[in-house]
C-alpha cells in the first residue's frame, strides 16, 4: 500500500499537476491571493446580521481547525527527517502557490452553497452537481469525503491523542479514549453552530500559545536564523553536499506534506467555508486562502525553525544516517527536544498539550466536513436525521476504539481516497474556472466603485435575492 500511496496516488504526476494548476490559476486571476491581502482584516471581523448564521470569523476559525493538526508538528518533523531541511522550502512553495487553489475552491463553495434548515452548506459535491451538472460524480465525491474525513481521519487523530498522552503522562489509552470521545460528543451534540462556537475559542488559543513558545525559542537563537535559511534553500536547490542525495525526497515530502497540511485543492475546506454568511463569494475565497498562509508559512515554519535552529533533528535515507543531531531519536521527538533547549523538561509536556489541542480541533472540524457530505447524500430530512444520529454514534465509537488500536492501515486508505478526490476536484476547478473569473471581476468592479451591495446572481440558489 505504501508504494501505491507514494508512487502512484501521491507520486510526481499528481504533485506536478497541482503545481501547474496553481501557476495557471495565479496567472488567470492575476495573483489575487496576494493583491487583496490588505482587505482580509476588514472581511474577517464583519458580523453576520443573522445570529443563527455562521460569521466569517467563525468559519475562518473552523477552517483553521481543519487545517491545523498533528501535521503542523509531526508532519513537519517527518518531512525534515526523510527529505532534509530543503523539504521546508518546498512546503513554502506549495503554500504560496496553493493558496490560489484555496481561493478558487472556496469561492466556488460559496457560489454553489444551499440553505438547509437555516444553515448554509456546500462543498465540492455541491459545486460538481450545480456547476458541472454531474450527479454521479457529485455523489462519488461526497461518499469519498464522507469516508475519508468522517471514518478514516478520526482514527489518525484519536490515535495521536491517546498515544501522546499515554507516553507523556502514563494515562491508560482506554481512559484517554473515553475522555476524548465524551468531550467530542459534547461538541457535536445539537446543531452544527455549537461546533463553530467551540472552534472560535479553541483555535486562536492553541495557535497563539504554540506560536508564542516557538517565537521565544527563535528569538533566543536569532543569530542562527540566517544559517537556517541558507541551509533550507541550499538543500532545496541541491547545493548542500551532505543532503544532496535526498533532493528528490525533499521535493516529494515538502510538496506532499505541504498539501496535506493546508489541504489547498483537496476539496475539503469548501465544506466549511460554504457555511459562512458573507455578502460576496470572493470575500470567503480570500479569507480561506489566508488560512493556507497561516497553516504553512506561519505555524509549520515555526515548527521547522525551532527544530533546525537548535539542531534537534536527524536526516536519513533508507538505512543511512546523513545527519544526526539527536542520537537514537526519531521525528516524534524533534519538536519537544527543541523546546527543551530553552525550557528544560517542558518540551514533552508542551508538545503533548499542543498535539492534543490540534488533533482535538481536527476531530470536530472533520465531523463538520463529514456531516456536510452526509447531508448531500441524504436529501430527505427524515433520512438525514437518522443517518446523522447513527453517524454520531459511529464517530464516537471510532474515536474510542482507535485510541486503543494501531491505525497505520487507515493512513494508507485515507491517502488513497483523498488523492483520488483531489484529482477529480482539480479537474472540476479547471472546468469551472470561467465562473470564478466572472465572480472575481464582479468583486473587483464593486471594489473600484466602492459598491457595498450584496452579490447577485439569478442562477445561484443563495444569491438570487
Amino acid at each position: 500500500m505504501q508504494y501505491i500511496v507514494e508512487e502512484i496516488i501521491w507520486g510526481y504526476p499528481l504533485m506536478i499537476l497541482l503545481l501547474i494548476v496553481c501557476v495557471y490559476f495565479s496567472i488567470k486571476t492575476r495573483f489575487v491571493q496576494f493583491r487583496f491581502l490588505k482587505l482580509i482584516p476588514k472581511f474577517l471581523f464583519v458580523k453576520s446580521e443573522n445570529k443563527e448564521k455562521v460569521s466569517p470569523y467563525q468559519t475562518f476559525s473552523l477552517i483553521l481547525a481543519n487545517h491545523v493538526g498533528t501535521g503542523n508538528i509531526i508532519g513537519v518533523a517527518v518531512a525534515i527527517m526523510y527529505g532534509g531541511p530543503g523539504a521546508v522550502f518546498w512546503m513554502w512553495i506549495t503554500a504560496l502557490l496553493g493558496s490560489i487553489l484555496s481561493f478558487v475552491e472556496n469561492t466556488l463553495g460559496q457560489m454553489y452553497k444551499i440553505e438547509k434548515n437555516g444553515e448554509y452548506r456546500g462543498g465540492a459535491a455541491y459545486y460538481i452537481l450545480h456547476g458541472i451538472g454531474s450527479k454521479t460524480w457529485a455523489n462519488i465525491i461526497a461518499l469519498i469525503f464522507f469516508i475519508c474525513l468522517g471514518i478514516f481521519m478520526p482514527t489518525i487523530q484519536a490515535a495521536t491523542i491517546s498515544t501522546t498522552i499515554n507516553n507523556t503522562f502514563g494515562f491508560s489509552k482506554v481512559v484517554v479514549g473515553l475522555f476524548t470521545a465524551l468531550t467530542i460528543g459534547l461538541v457535536i451534540s445539537g446543531k452544527s453552530k455549537r461546533i463553530v462556537n467551540v472552534a472560535e475559542v479553541v483555535v486562536p488559543f492553541m495557535s497563539i500559545s504554540y506560536l508564542l513558545v516557538t517565537l521565544i525559542i527563535i528569538v533566543l537563537n536569532i543569530t542562527k536564523i540566517d544559517n537556517v535559511l541558507i541551509l533550507i534553500i541550499n538543500n532545496a536547490l541541491n547545493k548542500q553536499a551532505i543532503f544532496g542525495s535526498v533532493i528528490g525526497s525533499a521535493i516529494s515530502f515538502g510538496v506532499r506534506r505541504g498539501f496535506f497540511s493546508h489541504e489547498a485543492g483537496i476539496g475539503s475546506a469548501p465544506n466549511i467555508s460554504a457555511s459562512s454568511d458573507v455578502d460576496h463569494p470572493v470575500k470567503q475565497g480570500l479569507l480561506s486562502s489566508v488560512c493556507v498562509f497561516i497553516d504553512t508559512i506561519v505555524i509549520c515554519s515555526a515548527t521547522a525553525f525551532i527544530i533546525l535552529i537548535t539542531n534537534c533533528f536527524n536526516v536519513v535515507k533508507g538505512e543511512m544516517v546523513l545527519f544526526e543531531g539527536l542520537k537514537g531519536k526519531d521525528y516524534s521527538q524533534f519538536a519537544s527536544e527543541a523546546i527543551n533547549t530553552v525550557f528544560a523538561n517542558f518540551g514533552l509536556f508542551f508538545i503533548t498539550i499542543a498535539l492534543f489541542l490540534f488533533a482535538f480541533a481536527s476531530l470536530f472540524s472533520g465531523f463538520f466536513n463529514a456531516q456536510t457530505n452526509l447531508l448531500f447524500l441524504f436529501k430527505s430530512d427524515s433520512k438525514y436525521k437518522r443517518a446523522n444520529n447513527i453517524y454520531k454514534i459511529i464517530f464516537l465509537l471510532i474515536i474510542f476504539l482507535c485510541s486503543i488500536f494501531n491505525t497505520k492501515f487507515a493512513w494508507g486508505l485515507t491517502d488513497i481516497g483523498v488523492g483520488l478526490a483531489t484529482l477529480v476536484n482539480i479537474v472540476v476547478l479547471i472546468l469551472l474556472k470561467e465562473k470564478v473569473v466572472e465572480v472575481l471581476d464582479d468583486f473587483e468592479l464593486k471594489y473600484k466603485k466602492k459598491d457595498k451591495s450584496r452579490y447577485y446572481n439569478k442562477e445561484l440558489m443563495c444569491w438570487k435575492d
